[in-house]
């Protein structure tokens, strides 16, 4: 792996080498009224590695313009910052030549349409001793896997929907089915409410059937039918850094406007339009939320950063719905840097972390991959 320079020998000067260039700067900044002298940027090369996600189940950070929104904010703090269209292994192998320190990852896999295969990125790079942002393919692979992430932390002792897996005609009457209607019906693997719509809530079997049916259609894939929760929902944005001993756990509510069967379903459309609120979160709500989102964190394996989504049950009680361990990014309306802008503190001596910029959350995901390249570093 590439050697990393040490934060503490990164100088803390003005990033000028000469006092021609100060003048020159002065001159080329004579309308402001005021001339700040900047703090240089660190000594290190990040490779923003981005692939078109619009024909996937899975965006990751979200459009290529959201990537390179990454990028921008990531060029004004690092010496060197490249962005990568990845469309092809070549397109990869260009970015392992060029040694970045560190590779921040955009999506999860490069997706070959004409063989149906993938080319996951955190693979790639293990192999060629790369250093990456995020979670390890065991953990993505619980984002990927609804069903399999469940199974886990149920296995941990940590509260989720009762749920099964289901095909099209595969129980004949409803009698016949796992558990008892209504139930809620999602794809299995499919993010940003992809495949959730007013119909994901099945009252009776024949709509039970009908979604089923759909989704199985689309996706090629087993269906996840769960228990319906009633209860609030929430999703909880995590940074973990233990090479410090710092977890900052934020969450928020989400309140989605009612359909027209009088349902609150968060599906693909109104992630859309836009339209939910995004609220604080107060006590007790907080404390509980916060203490199962973390636990489902660890028993996950998730690193460095992620969001999990919560949702109460009929009595109050919180259970994990599913983890999204490669979050979107955009601005203004992805939940990970909304749930960061959302916090605040209320005095000096507070414990709980304060609202976050998309700058900042974009330098803290960067931090910490390049804290772990260090960690392992000083391990070797």
């Amino acid at each position: 792996m590439t050697k990393q320079p040490n934060f503490k020998e990164i100088s803390l000067s003005a990033d000028i080498s000469s006092s021609t260039q100060l003048q020159d700067t002065i001159e080329n900044n004579n309308s402001k009224e005021i001339f700040q002298i900047h703090q240089p940027k660190l000594q290190h090369h990040i490779a923003v590695v981005a692939t078109n996600t619009q024909q996937m189940k899975e965006t990751g950070f979200g459009t290529i313009e959201t990537c390179k929104f990454f990028y921008d904010i990531l060029n004004k703090k690092y010496q060197k910052v490249t962005f990568h269209d990845v469309s092809s292994k070549t397109d990869l192998y260009e970015v392992v030549l060029s040694k970045p320190d560190l590779v921040v990852l955009c999506s999860k896999y490069l997706m070959d349409v004409d063989s149906n295969t993938r080319t996951w990125f955190v693979d790639y790079f293990s192999e060629h001793e790369i250093a990456f942002t995020g979670s390890d393919r065991q953990g993505l692979e619980f984002d990927s896997n609804k069903s399999k992430a469940k199974t886990t932390v149920q296995n941990h002792g940590i509260a989720t929907a009762n749920f099964f897996l289901a095909q099209p005609d595969q129980f004949q009457s409803e009698d016949k089915l796992p558990l008892p209607l209504p139930l809620f019906i999602k794809p299995m693997d499919a993010a940003n409410g992809n495949g959730i719509d007013e119909n994901s809530l099945a009252r009776d079997f024949e709509s039970y059937q009908k979604k089923v049916q759909e989704l199985f259609t689309i996706y090629g894939a087993n269906v996840l039918v769960e228990e319906v929760l009633s209860g609030r929902e929430f999703t909880v944005a995590i940074f973990d850094d233990p090479q410090n001993n710092y977890r900052s756990i934020m969450p928020v509510e989400i309140i989605t406007p009612m359909n027209t069967k009088g349902d609150r379903v968060l599906g693909s459309a109104s992630k859309q339009k836009n339209d939910e609120l995004l609220r604080a979160v107060t006590e007790p709500t907080l404390s509980a939320v916060s203490e199962l989102a973390g636990s489902v964190f660890s028993a996950l394996g998730a690193i460095s950063f992620g969001r999990i989504d919560i949702k109460l049950d009929a009595l109050g009680k919180p259970n994990f719905l599913e983890a999204n361990l490669m979050p979107g990014m955009t601005p203004d309306s992805s939940y990970f840097p909304r749930a960061c802008s959302l916090q605040s503190v209320a005095n000096p001596s507070d414990t709980k972390p304060a609202g976050m910029s998309h700058s900042e959350v974009a330098l803290k995901i960067v931090e910490l991959g390049l804290n772990r390249v260090l960690t392992l570093e000083q391990v070797a």
